[in-house]
């Protein structure tokens, strides 16, 4: 008789703790990302104000087409660009949050480029800054085009997205890269050698191990001798 093997027991593998840098890292993308899009959609708001304005300061000027082309794209372009990162910021910050070391490493490459990005931004309103237009020009219409305020809040914005970039990296590198080692495979330990009750039985059964079988030993049994007495009786009528 053979016994089908039973599966053996698999001890659920124990929940990995999320580290509190990721979460820290996840949030402040987040927030990054609310961010940026209000921003892209308080740009495309003041630009028609903007717009008039500058046409007022500067009328019958040739130019003033071109600026006001460039002015309306550069609000389109900030929105797309508001919406694409959100995009990515949500995926990234799922991704952090699962332990992918792809969107670690995605994630880095971002905060690299974001880094620079807004490090250049600050040395061309640095630029801007330094000298003063000089009146009657375009560039001094096209300057107080602008709300009160608004080259201020640029340089506040590229100076915070510098300072997030950077945290958000450091964050990321000093969260366990154990990690992000992916979805761990817990696989049961199978015995390679089948056990003895697996298998069909050819021995004798026998109930301990020290026991000695009852069976092996029996004498086989003979036959009698015939006996004379038997043969006489066998034949009653001779």
């Amino acid at each position: 008789m053979s016994y089908a093997i039973q599966p053996q027991p698999v001890a659920a593998p124990p929940a990995v703790r999320r580290p509190v840098a990721v979460n820290l890292a996840v949030a402040l993308l987040w927030a990054m990302a609310a961010a940026g899009l209000t921003y892209a959609i308080g740009m495309v708001a003041v630009t028609p104000g903007v717009v008039g304005r500058f046409r007022d300061a500067a009328p019958g000027s040739a130019a003033v087409d071109n600026f006001v082309t460039v002015l309306w794209l550069i609000a389109a372009l900030s929105l797309v660009l508001g919406l694409l990162v959100v995009a990515l910021f949500v995926v990234l910050g799922i991704a952090l949050r699962r332990g992918s070391r792809l969107g670690r490493g995605i994630t880095l490459g971002v905060c690299g480029l974001g880094l620079l990005t807004g490090l250049g931004t600050l040395a061309v309103l640095a630029v801007q800054r330094a000298g003063e237009a000089a009146p009657g020009t375009l560039s001094e219409a096209l300057n107080e085009a602008y709300p009160n305020g608004w080259i201020v809040l640029n340089v506040a914005v590229a100076a915070a997205q510098v300072i997030a970039y950077l945290v958000v990296a450091v964050l990321v590198l000093v969260a366990p890269r154990t990690f992000f080692g992916g979805a761990a495979a817990y696989a049961p330990t199978v015995n390679s050698t089948s056990p003895e009750w697996a298998g069909p039985q050819t021995k004798p059964f026998v109930t301990g191990g020290s026991e000695h079988d009852q069976f092996s030993d029996l004498p086989s049994s003979t036959k009698s001798t015939p006996n004379p007495e038997d043969e006489y009786w066998s034949r009653p009528n001779e």
